[in-house]
């Protein structure tokens, strides 16, 4: 799996040899938890699963290569959803919308 970021105003790449089973694991405990929460304030709550899930990427599928803020500051949000959904259930982007070319 690839991915590219903009830190400090350049174009890096990632690359992991392969996207580890752990990150279907997190996201279904993610998802689980979330289920469970009835009474902490929506946002706050859209919060913490919006990093929990972003962590898949950076922490699991990467491992700490790259910061959550390097990511939240380096992608556009549909490319940051696009890597997670191909790091979850193997989905690839279309050839033509690979890399980060709408955050350019």
């Amino acid at each position: 799996m690839q991915i590219e970021l903009f830190i400090d105003g350049e174009k890096k790449t990632f690359t992991s040899p392969f996207t580890p089973f752990l990150a279907k694991r997190k996201y279904l405990e993610i998802m689980a938890n979330a289920e469970k929460r009835e009474d902490t304030p929506p946002y706050e709550e859209q919060l913490k699963e919006d990093l929990e899930l972003f962590s898949i990427l950076s922490d699991v599928v990467f491992k700490d290569k790259f910061t959550l803020d390097q990511l939240y500051a380096g992608v556009s949000q549909e490319y940051a959803y696009e890597k997670l959904r191909e790091a979850i259930f193997g989905t690839k982007p279309k050839e033509d919308d690979e890399g980060n070319q709408k955050g350019e």
